[in-house]
């Protein structure tokens, strides 16, 4: 799609679902981008030619750059996914620094270090977020999680996901290997229907190299959804989960899934069943 004077590029994350090797190398992407509050859409993205250009894969979140008007779609060389020589953003260099002291000195994580812990299925640990940002209290069920507003419909609160987002994709807020296999086999199952759903700049592979190696190239989405079990109302949760590659065309808000739910913590500790979604 050609470039021209008076486009206006917008920041977003994208992920690549197809790539197409030209005599040189791998010069053309097919990327599905996820524009904040709108609706994904596809788009032909030509590798830029530059030193220090990383090839993405397919099933890679990469952050591209868009315009809203004609669609036109390029990598956002800012982003060191795609660029080995774009810079460390300032505060995530301050943290790096911190990091390494604290390893050097000895020192182990401090009580606000520690409160960035939550359950969930993939991810496991997370910040308690509000809209502003960190919140020390828990979530409104008693556990330890992410702290968000819901609206009627279900919906979180402006900002919310957003947030979580840019935490995980900077590094801000902690990732570890999740549960969602056991939360399958024993947890209640039941249905639930899509509210938002964002990809994180994660694949399996960034949160636990050792998973299943058909997984590992899966990216990671966050979803809030309204969850649906016999007997009970219907209630939301938010919770972070890996996308198969074949299934991230389905993703999308209104599509209902197959879930498994631990009722201890129903809130947070969602599993999708991706043999059997999105159902019909």
């Amino acid at each position: 799609m050609p470039f021209g004077i008076g486009e206006q590029w917008i920041k977003a994350e994208g992920v690549v679902v197809a790539t197409r090797d030209h005599e040189y190398g791998r010069d053309e992407y097919v990327v599905e981008v996820h524009p904040q509050g709108g609706a994904p859409f596809r788009a032909d993205v030509k590798k830029w030619y530059a030193v220090g250009f990383w090839p993405p894969t397919v099933g890679d979140t990469v952050g591209v750059e868009y315009d809203p008007k004609s669609h036109a779609v390029r990598f956002d060389k800012s982003d060191r996914r795609t660029n080995m020589l774009a810079k460390t953003p300032a505060s995530e260099k301050a943290q790096q620094d911190q990091a390494f002291n604290d390893a050097l000195a000895g020192r182990t994580p401090t009580a606000s270090d520690q409160s960035l812990a939550g359950l969930d299925p993939e991810l496991q640990e997370l910040a308690n977020l509000q809209a502003g940002g960190t919140a020390q209290a828990p979530a409104a069920d008693g556990k330890e999680g992410l702290d968000f507003q819901f609206d009627a419909d279900g919906r979180p609160a402006a900002g919310q996901v957003n947030a979580v987002v840019g935490a995980v994709a900077s590094g801000q807020m902690r990732t570890i290997k999740g549960k969602a296999d056991e939360i399958l086999a024993t947890g209640t199952h039941g249905t639930a229907v899509i509210t938002t759903a964002s990809p994180l700049g994660k694949t399996v592979r960034d949160i636990n190299p050792n998973a299943d190696p058909s997984r590992l190239n899966d990216p990671m989405w966050l979803f809030t959804v309204e969850v649906s079990l016999a007997g009970q109302e219907p209630f939301p949760a938010v919770f972070g989960h890996r996308v198969p590659l074949a299934k991230l065309a389905t993703v999308a808000p209104g599509v209902r899934l197959a879930v498994a739910v631990n009722p201890a913590n129903r809130s947070s500790e969602v599993a999708i069943d991706w043999d059997r979604s999105p159902l019909s």
